[in-house]
C-alpha cells in the first residue's frame, strides 16, 4: 500500500471514533449536577410561598376596606341626587298646579268681568227704553198703557239679568228690578182689574225666588178665573219646579183643555212639559238618571207675552 493509502485510512479510522458521553462535542460536561433538596429545604420553601399568598390577600383586604369609604360618599351622592331630582319634579309640579289655579282664577275673574260689563249693558239699555213712559206716567199717573208697559219692561229686563247675575250684589240687583215690575203691575190692578197682570205679577215672585207667593197668587187666579189658560200653564210650571209632578200634570191638561186651538199658547207649552214629564218618567222607570229640564227658580219661563210669549194683550184680560 503506498503512503497515500495509508493516509487515507488512518483518516477514516479517526473519524469513526464516537464522542464520549455527555458532550455533543465529544467533550465533558463541566457543570456540576442538581443536588437533591432535603425535607427541611422543602418545608422552607412551602412556608414562604403560604406566608407570601397570606401578605398578598391581606394587601388585598386592606384595599378594599380604604375604598369602601369613597363607595359609600359615591352612592350617597348618587342618592343625594336622586331625591334632589324628585323634590324638583314635585316643586315642578306644585309650581305648574299652581299656575293653573292662578289661570283658572284668572278666567273665572275675567268671567265675572265680562258678565258685569254684558249686565252693565243691559241695564243701559233698558234704562234709555223705559225712560219715555217714566216721563209719560209723570205726565199722567193714571196712564193704564204706560203702567201695563212699564211693568212688562221691567219685568223682561228683570228676568233677562237674572240669567247673568252671579254675585250676590247682581241677585239683588235682579230682585230690585223685578220690585220695580211688581210695584207697576200693583199701580195698574188699582185701576183695572186683569187675569194677565195678575199671572204676570206672580211671575215676577217666581223669578225673585218667592216660589210659595207665586204659587198662592196663581192658585186665586185659577180659582177666579177657571177657564183661563195662562194661569194653569203658570200654576203647572210652578207645581212642577216644586217636585209636586201630578199637580203640576193636572194643572197643564187643565191648560190644554182651555185652550183647545192654541190661541195663548198655553196648549202648546203644556203639551211640551207633559211629554218632558213623562219622558223623566219613564228614564227613571228603565233605571236611568235623567232630568226634564224642570222650572226651578228662575231659571224656567213662564209663558207671559212680556217675555215674548203668546197671549198678553196691551190691555190685559
Amino acid at each position: 500500500m503506498s503512503s497515500s493509502g495509508k493516509h487515507n485510512s488512518k483518516r477514516l479510522a479517526r473519524a469513526k471514533v464516537k464522542p464520549t458521553e455527555g458532550s455533543a462535542t465529544g467533550e465533558k460536561d463541566s457543570r456540576p449536577a442538581p443536588k437533591k433538596k432535603t425535607p427541611a429545604q422543602v418545608r422552607a420553601d412551602r412556608k414562604k410561598r403560604v406566608t407570601s399568598i397570606v401578605i398578598i390577600v391581606f394587601a388585598v383586604i386592606m384595599a378594599v376596606s380604604m375604598m369602601m369609604p369613597s363607595c359609600s360618599a359615591i352612592v350617597g351622592n348618587n342618592q343625594a341626587s336622586e331625591s334632589a331630582k324628585k323634590e324638583s319634579t314635585s316643586s315642578n309640579k306644585d309650581d305648574s298646579s299652581s299656575s293653573s289655579q292662578k289661570d283658572d282664577s284668572s278666567s273665572s275673574s275675567s268671567k265675572t268681568a265680562s258678565t258685569s260689563d254684558s249686565l252693565k249693558k243691559l241695564d243701559s239699555s233698558y234704562e234709555e227704553s223705559l225712560a219715555s213712559l217714566q216721563r209719560r206716567l209723570k205726565k199722567n199717573p193714571k196712564d193704564l198703557a204706560a203702567l201695563l208697559n212699564l211693568g212688562n219692561g221691567y219685568m223682561s229686563w228683570g228676568y233677562q239679568a237674572a240669567s247673568l247675575a252671579t254675585t250676590d250684589a247682581d241677585k239683588t240687583h235682579v230682585n230690585d228690578i223685578l220690585g220695580k215690575a211688581i210695584d207697576y203691575f200693583d199701580q195698574y190692578l188699582e185701576l183695572n182689574d186683569s187675569d194677565t197682570v195678575k199671572v204676570n205679577r206672580a211671575l215676577c215672585q217666581f223669578y225673585q225666588g218667592d216660589t210659595d207667593a207665586a204659587l198662592q197668587a196663581l192658585q186665586k187666579v185659577t180659582e177666579d178665573s177657571p177657564k183661563f189658560p195662562l194661569g194653569w200653564a203658570n200654576l203647572g210650571m210652578v207645581y212642577e219646579s216644586k217636585g209636586q209632578t201630578g199637580n203640576a200634570q193636572a194643572a197643564y191638561k187643565k191648560a190644554e183643555k182651555t185652550d183647545p186651538k192654541d190661541s195663548y199658547g198655553a196648549k202648546s207649552f203644556a203639551e211640551q212639559r207633559l211629554s218632558a214629564i213623562e219622558s223623566a218618567a219613564s228614564s227613571s222607570a228603565n233605571g236611568a238618571s235623567s232630568t226634564t229640564g224642570t222650572t226651578s227658580g228662575t231659571s224656567g219661563q213662564g209663558l207671559s207675552g212680556a217675555l215674548g210669549g203668546i197671549g198678553l194683550s196691551g190691555s190685559g184680560n
